[in-house]
């Protein structure tokens, strides 16, 4: 069965991301697999270095992952839920389950923790992006009305958008029946004109690129949710695009705070 994943470490911003995880697994017909990544504390004495319990700190995360995924079932009670804790090397062990499961997309909260430090849960969100075989949706910790109804594709005006991404995007807006829209931030960095009108194929539907100008990218894209209502803005990146840019963690979390809605992130 196909499978969403969710990253959590109990706080408020990522179990916010589960739920969103959740809905999406309804949607997509998936089962919804919940993990949470511990390290075991490491001291300093003046004896030298010891380490607290591995199994103590196991124990409690499993205590928590138990509490927690039950909660997600009196809300979910029709969604498959596993869960699993590791220690293991984050990114690793993705990949390994990716590989051994047909998994659609892997979800992480974004979370404020004050008006200076902004971060992704462990800061592995946007790192994941465009690294592992599955798309990445970032759940900012502000969104609590969790819908899927409109899809909005930033798409790069200097860009052909490659079958592979353009395909996971279709199917993924398919399958949840979600209306897309298509937009170009048009900056005043940016060196081509614009066509009078673009339009890209999306599930045999021609669909026009809106264009708007803005001075950067994210408040373009702000603005246009704000306007129109989007409830995910999907990111398709290549190398040398423009739109490759946004997978480095300062302008995704950019993206991310501004649009105030999830974003998902897919490397060609």
């Amino acid at each position: 069965m196909k499978t969403i994943i969710a990253g959590t470490d109990f706080s408020s911003s990522s179990q916010n991301a589960c739920r969103y995880a959740a809905l999406l697994a309804l949607k997509l017909n998936c089962k919804l697999t919940v993990f949470n990544l511990f390290q075991a504390p490491v001291l300093h004495s003046n004896s030298g270095l010891y380490g607290i319990s591995y199994l103590s700190v196991k124990k409690t995360s499993e205590k928590q992952m138990e509490e927690f995924v039950s909660k997600l079932v009196k809300n979910f009670p029709s969604l498959k839920i596993n869960a699993f804790t590791t220690s293991g090397a984050f990114e690793e062990e993705l990949e390994v389950f990716i590989a051994r499961h047909q998994v659609q997309a892997v979800v992480m909260g974004l979370q404020t923790k004050n008006r200076i430090s902004k971060f992704i849960y462990g800061s592995h969100g946007v790192k994941l992006a465009g690294k592992i075989e599955a798309p990445v949706i970032i759940v900012p910790e502000s969104y609590k009305d969790h819908r899927l109804e409109t899809l909005l594709l930033a798409v790069d005006n200097a860009e052909k958008l490659s079958n592979s991404p353009l395909k996971i995007l279709e199917t993924f807006a398919k399958n949840t029946q979600s209306q897309v829209k298509l937009l170009h931030v048009r900056t005043p960095d940016e060196v081509l004109n614009p066509r009078e009108s673009s339009f890209v194929k999306i599930n045999k539907s021609q669909i026009k690129v809106e264009v708007m100008k803005s001075k950067t990218i994210e408040n373009g894209i702000k603005n246009f949710c704000r306007e129109r209502e989007a409830d995910l803005v999907a990111i398709i990146s290549k190398k040398h695009s423009v739109l490759y840019n946004l997978f480095n963690e300062s302008t995704t979390k950019r993206v991310s705070f501004a649009a105030h809605i999830p974003v998902l992130a897919i490397h060609e």
